[in-house]
């Protein structure tokens, strides 16, 4: 039989990801490390591009805290193009080993504590690191000293660690500092008082709670009477609307007119049919952008896009987009955004799904 290895063809980010600057250390090449997520790089969704970025990219994808690198091979015939390349650098010291771990080598070398000084790279990191989820968190100004690498402490937990389990071992491994529970902060307030005087302090804490949850419980009820007596008006547009006549879409592409107004473009496909597509991606539910010089649909949060007849061929979008019921009253189109069809389901084609142009 012959030889085959596996190749990356796509890549992206799962929701979850910490921004801990570990995987665009790994892969420059693929990975953008923003303020609040990671990112793929644009040219990272050609497949032509990642392939040769296999080892980089698996390594990425093991080092990861919170495993949400993902990614797709194809079995391609022959040896693995890197094979043998970890060799070269070997004997020189520092930048052969990073040479070997951007080459591919499968097999990792056993972590031991550093010696001397942390890393300035790791300081950097370390002097920003919090462990709140809250992204308006006041950050520690307390630089803190790295004690282990995130691999390390990656290996040390069990496959299918919960985030909490990861947020304890970064504490523990000196990655990140938790915020001051309550207990601490009332005995930080409290340093250096009498007890009186630490008495008085709590009581008057406790009234300030206790008014404030009287303001809150008060402001609901007014809420929920305004809600009752108040009526409700829903300005949304209808799921039924005209979208013109069947002569105004004589050529062959796409149409926006409704897009903004209804989310629907209106599409006359090469094959002579007449469809409306949803505008939401099928990733996170974004809009996307029609683009005519490329002939495609692209989704500007993460790169995904959508051939003119909808389907996914690029990005995280796990499926195509989504059609509504289009029908013919006379010579005017409508359609009912209530009624949906999914290629996936193998409801494209039915009735309702398209009309003849």
């Amino acid at each position: 039989m012959a030889e085959t290895h596996k190749e990356i063809t796509k890549v992206w980010i799962a929701p979850g990801c910490i921004v801990c600057d570990a995987c665009e250390t790994d892969c420059p090449e693929v990975f953008d490390v923003q303020e609040e997520t990671c990112v793929i790089r644009p040219q990272a969704n050609n497949a032509d591009f990642t392939k040769p970025l296999t080892p980089s990219i698996i390594t990425a994808a093991e080092g990861c805290p919170v495993e949400v690198i993902k990614f797709e091979t194809i079995d391609v015939e022959g040896p693995e193009p890197w094979a043998g390349k970890e060799a070269e650098g070997a004997g020189a010291g520092s930048s052969g080993a990073a040479s070997g771990k951007a080459s591919g080598g499968t097999k990792k070398a056993a972590w031991t504590p550093p010696e001397g000084p942390p890393d300035p790279k790791w300081a950097g990191l370390l002097a920003n690191a919090y462990t709140s989820r809250d992204p308006n968190a006041r950050r520690s100004s307390e630089p803190l000293t790295a004690k282990a690498p995130p691999e390390a402490i990656k290996r040390a937990l069990p496959k299918g660690a919960p985030p909490d389990a990861i947020e304890a071992a970064m504490v523990g491994s000196g990655f990140a500092k938790p915020r001051p529970g309550v207990v601490q902060k009332i005995r930080e307030k409290t340093a250096g008082m009498s007890r009186r005087e630490a008495l008085a302090a709590g009581i008057s804490a406790v009234l300030l709670v206790a008014w404030g949850s009287l303001a809150v419980a008060f402001a609901n009820g007014l809420g929920m009477l305004q809600n009752y007596l108040v009526p409700k008006v829903i300005n949304e547009p209808p799921s039924v609307f005209r979208a013109g006549k069947i002569s105004d879409y004589a050529e062959v592409g796409v149409y926006e007119q409704y897009k903004g107004s209804n989310g629907v473009w209106i599409v006359h496909e090469h094959d002579g049919t007449l469809v409306a597509l949803s505008d939401i991606c099928t990733h996170l539910g974004c809009i996307p952008n029609w683009l005519p010089a490329d002939q495609k649909f692209k989704c500007p949060c993460h790169g995904s896009g959508y051939y003119m007849t909808g389907v996914n061929f690029e990005g995280p979008a796990p499926r195509p987009l989504e059609r509504f019921k289009i029908y013919l009253d006379g010579e005017f189109v409508f359609v009912d955004k209530s009624v949906k069809y999914r290629q996936e389901l193998k409801q494209w084609g039915l009735p309702g799904s398209e009309i003849a142009v």
